[in-house]
């Protein structure tokens, strides 16, 4: 039995409010075939959006013999009758048969939309999740460009983000770090199999952020960069070194393709799969390059 995982995104919701924004959560029930139903948990509150991304997931068993489907009910902040802005059903058999296997794992992944009756799209998110492994990653900030002009520093964070076709999807967002420019962030894990399809130079979205209230946040800079280059980077002297010339950092662009500040990785390491190995093989330099002339 496949173990998959559900996110959740929505777009153009009704604003609730006469005065100021929604801030949308939603609360997700699972509904198996003769059973009771269960609630999987709730989602985080995003502030002042109507078009909210929730980065909490959520793992089920799934039994394709089974009718199986999803309950989402999203709310303004708490869950309440009052504060209620839209619900729906998601049958996960219908939401996979959407999307597309993998040529290569032959996993599928699947999104479908619903359109609530309250105004706005709700859209599930399935993948199927295996044993693929986790990467641990720690990553720090360094002299990152302020957003906040002469009277405030940035509170930055990070996103990482896999490609859905012609859009990147976030996987993930890191804590924000008050009023700092080079701001560490908290290691995390990752589940390969979510986060690459245990394809290690899948192109991934590296994206820093300063975190507004609003909701509203102002993109600091952006690369590219794939796991190989994060477990490489860390291979190279990782450690939070400042040098954004070292090899174990990575330039950051702003929206007009400038220098942002850099990323650097702390730490990078792969636990969980067989026969892999972290060390990163470095070819040596000639050293007749550097012998002093005579």
């Amino acid at each position: 039995m496949p173990e998959i995982q559900i996110s959740l995104h929505a777009e153009d919701l009704t604003n609730t409010r006469t005065f100021s924004t929604a801030d949308p959560m939603a609360v997700v029930k699972l509904v198996v075939e003769g059973e009771d139903p269960v609630v999987l948990g709730k989602t985080e509150v995003v502030n002042n959006d109507l078009n909210p991304k929730w980065m909490r997931t959520f793992v089920i068993d799934y039994d394709p013999e089974m009718q199986t489907s999803i309950s989402v009910q999203v709310y303004d902040k708490k869950e309440d009758s009052d504060n209620k802005m839209g619900g729906t059903f998601f049958n996960i058999g219908n939401v996979i048969e959407t999307g597309t296997r993998h040529e290569d794992s032959d996993e599928f992944e699947g999104v479908k939309g619903k359109r609530l009756r309250g105004g706005g799209t709700l859209y599930c998110r399935v993948m199927e999740k295996w044993d693929a492994g986790t990467l641990n990653l720690m990553l720090r900030g360094v002299d990152l460009k302020n957003r906040e002009g002469w009277f405030g520093t940035s509170d930055p964070f990070y996103e990482l983000c896999r490609a859905d076709g012609e859009e990147w999807v976030s996987v993930h967002r890191s804590e924000k770090v008050k009023n700092n420019l080079s701001p560490i962030w908290s290691e995390e894990k990752f589940d390969l199999s979510l986060l690459c399809d245990d394809d290690f130079d899948l192109p991934l979205l590296l994206a820093v952020y300063d975190h507004e209230g609003d909701g509203d946040h102002k993109l600091i800079g952006d690369c590219e960069v794939c796991v190989n280059e994060l477990l490489a980077a860390k291979a190279f002297g990782g450690g939070g070194d400042s040098d954004d010339n070292d090899a174990n950092s990575f330039l950051l662009t702003d929206e007009n393709d400038k220098d942002a500040g850099c990323v650097v990785v702390i730490n990078a390491h792969v636990t969980g799969v067989p026969d892999f190995e972290d060390d990163v093989e470095v070819e040596d330099e000639d050293e007749d390059e550097y012998e002093d002339e005579e």
